[in-house]
């Protein structure tokens, strides 16, 4: 191997980054003096309204003088944002950016540090974690600047990896890793102007949040043309959505939440409905059941999972049973699914002896099946009725506008972008027909 190509030699005690630019040797043990100086300065730079301070000098900068290359490089970071992926790096680069304009000797490829000697940490290392929980993400979330979790980017666990960042960092990132990874180096190197750079990603994510606004707004105002529609119509609709839209399966879960949303609005449901669970939360860790949830009490008594092109549901099904073993007092459970369910025998079987064994009712059933079910009993008014709340409740719920209820805390663009061009669509048929 050539000792001019880049590598990352680690050792019991130290890594050693080789990259063009020379050679950075970073000491693993408990975070130093000096380090522990400039962490206290960054945590009190931030507790004291630094990043909001900072946001407010948006309107007056000079953005255009941040060299081109790097304006690239931000607009592509933030463009690579997508349902699944790209928010968590996006979040730290806003991060790393903060600690560099307050703490410009620090560096911003050692994320871990800490003063425990039974946790891994690098000497000259801070807990870009805890500055992350504590200040970067609340204040993204406070002017909407960037959809994440209220855990922080750090709950994409790729991003905690002991080895500092870099292009040789090998856990399995998905996103626009690349220009991440350039504009890390570029400021490492001292070329980079990291007060221009985060000055031109809050534009650039504020400039994206109004643009979402005024998608939302448009929207919902759609939403007058379907008052006097039948409730077939509607969920037809809807269906189409979740079916053609990306991430088809997240779309799903949500539809099935704003179902729940509008029998709520009508007084039809006798429990609470809990908000819909965050994309990434994990259901153990947060006591999830279902994705949607209904409770009796504060006491969760039914819960449904969506399964999007799941049919087969053998392996959910003890999932499902490890969950009820835990939960005691829910007494019916089951799965919705988009499509038909497969109902072999050995799934039949297993659900029968799950509920022999927990005394739970276990359902079974396509979405489908579930609604015609439901809406059985209803006259054509009532129908109609929910029909319309429960697409009004699906289009604000990926509006923002419902965010007690349903907390989508991944980014909403592209489903209002298909909901528009759906709805638009509906328009156009319906105004040929009526003339």
């Amino acid at each position: 191997m050539s000792n001019t190509e880049i590598h990352l030699d680690i050792y019991l005690d130290r890594y050693e980054l080789h990259l063009e630019s020379g050679v950075a040797v970073y000491i693993q043990g408990s975070q130093n003096d000096k380090t522990r100086v400039r962490y206290e300065k960054i945590r009190r730079e931030l507790s004291t309204g630094y990043l909001d301070k900072k946001y407010s000098e948006v309107k007056d900068a000079d953005l255009s003088s941040l060299d081109t290359q790097y304006q690239v490089l931000l607009k592509n970071l933030v463009e690579g944002i997508t349902s699944e992926f790209g928010r968590a790096l996006v979040g730290l680069t806003c991060l790393q950016l903060t600690i560099k304009n307050i703490a410009p000797e620090q560096s911003i490829r050692l994320h871990k540090g800490n003063s425990n000697s039974k946790r891994f940490s690098w000497k000259d290392g801070i807990s870009m974690r805890s500055l992350d929980k504590n200040f970067n993400t609340p204040f993204l979330r406070k002017y909407g600047l960037l959809q994440i979790n209220n855990d922080g980017v750090f709950m994409t666990r790729t991003l905690a990896e002991n080895y500092p960042y870099s292009r040789l960092y090998k856990a399995e990132i998905r996103g626009p890793f690349s220009q991440w990874m350039a504009i890390v180096d570029a400021v490492e190197k001292n070329v980079f102007d990291p007060n221009l750079g985060l000055l031109y990603l809050f534009s650039l994510l504020k400039n994206k949040s109004e643009i979402f606004n005024e998608e939302s707004k448009k929207a919902c105002n759609m939403l007058d043309n379907l008052q006097r529609c039948q409730f077939e119509d509607i969920k037809n609709l809807i269906s189409q959505f979740y079916n053609s839209t990306h991430y088809s399966a997240r779309a799903f879960e949500v539809a099935i939440h704003a179902f729940y949303q509008a029998l709520n609005e009508m007084n039809l449901l006798d429990m609470t409905l809990i908000p819909l669970s965050q994309m990434r939360s994990a259901n153990k860790k947060h006591g999830n059941i279902g994705d949607i949830e209904l409770a009796e009490d504060g006491t969760i008594v039914i819960a449904w999972d969506a399964k999007y092109g799941k049919p087969y549901l053998r392996d959910e099904l003890e999932e499902l049973r490890d969950k009820l073993i835990i939960h005691k007092d829910v007494q019916q459970a089951g799965f919705l699914c988009n499509d038909s369910v497969d109902l072999r025998k050995d799934i039949v079987n297993r659900k029968n002896e799950i509920e022999l064994e927990l005394g739970v009712n276990i359902k079974l059933s396509s979405f489908d099946d579930f609604v015609t079910d439901y809406i059985k009993e209803m006259n054509s008014s009532q129908k109609n009725e929910l029909a319309f709340k429960w697409i009004k409740a699906l289009v604000e719920s990926f509006a923002q506008r419902r965010i007690e209820l349903a907390p989508i805390d991944e980014p909403c663009d592209a489903w209002i972008k298909d909901l528009i061009t759906i709805l638009a669509k509906f328009e156009r048929e319906q105004s040929l027909l009526d003339g």
